[in-house]
């Protein structure tokens, strides 16, 4: 915060001193670094509707474990590339704190779709092992330059998934409508914050190629929000007659037992 800080400062300092406002390049670099921590905070939430709607529907329904997967792989990427480049926290922070709430919502996904501990022991595993080479130099900010310029291949390879997924079933499951359209508006404002950073032409296609997929996704949502509300509602009817059904049925051994102590 002490770069928006004394950003601030020297802004106010001039419209006070002169009763004009600054050059254009001042005022860019006060929006970019305001924005940039707006989207800091954002992200803290960005991704809680989707934990909610998986905590809620008690289901991972519709959605892609590879998706979810390879975008960690890149977010991880994004932050570690904008350390190693030693670029302003707050042009890259969100994706760290994204990193961290997809964790979380991999975790459930696996949980829900049973995915073998094998693979998710692999998965976290090479997470852990891509930070570790970044912190101990193993990883050289050349190496992560290159990482930076794959990861708008990544980028499709992750969403990809889930836009086929969603064609293929005619519906999106559990996918958060709110934290899609929350995405679309980052990836636009990290556009001019990326530019503003000079954060380079690898981070600002990985922010294009997100923001048409996002944009996809959305549309998706939208087009399938009456197919997708039936689904649910039938997977939780379905649930909730299992549950009444396993009610009755250890209510009825119950009473036999009884039964049979009164003999």
């Amino acid at each position: 915060m002490a770069d928006l800080f004394n950003t601030t400062t020297v802004v106010l300092k001039h419209v006070l001193e002169t009763r004009s406002l600054p050059d254009a390049a001042l005022l860019k670099l006060l929006i970019s670094q305001t924005l940039g921590y707006a989207i800091l905070a954002g992200a803290c939430i960005t991704k809680l509707p989707q934990i909610l709607l998986i905590l809620q529907a008690a289901s991972a329904e519709g959605l892609s474990v590879e998706m979810f997967e390879i975008e960690t792989y890149t977010l991880l990427i994004s932050a570690l590339y904008g350390y190693t480049q030693q670029l302003p926290f707050n042009a890259y922070g969100e994706t760290l704190i994204l990193a961290a709430q997809n964790l979380v919502i991999l975790a459930m996904i696996y949980k829900y779709s049973r995915t073998p501990f094998v693979r998710q022991t692999a998965v976290m595993c090479a997470y852990a092992a891509l930070v570790a080479g970044v912190l101990r130099g193993s990883i050289t900010p050349a190496h992560m330059h290159n990482f930076a310029e794959a990861n708008t291949v990544v980028v499709m390879l992750s969403r990809l998934p889930q836009v086929f997924k969603n064609f293929a079933a005619g519906s999106t499951g559990t996918l958060s409508g709110i934290t899609a359209g929350i995405n679309v508006v980052g990836c636009v404002v990290r556009l001019f914050t990326t530019m503003q950073a000079k954060g380079g032409a690898a981070m600002l296609r990985g922010y294009i190629v997100s923001l048409v997929i996002n944009g996809i996704l959305v549309v998706q949502i939208f087009l399938y929000r009456k197919n997708t509300a039936a689904l649910l509602k039938a997977q939780k009817d379905k649930r909730r007659l299992e549950t009444e059904q396993a009610r009755a049925r250890a209510g009825g051994e119950g009473k036999g037992d009884d039964s049979k102590k009164g003999k």
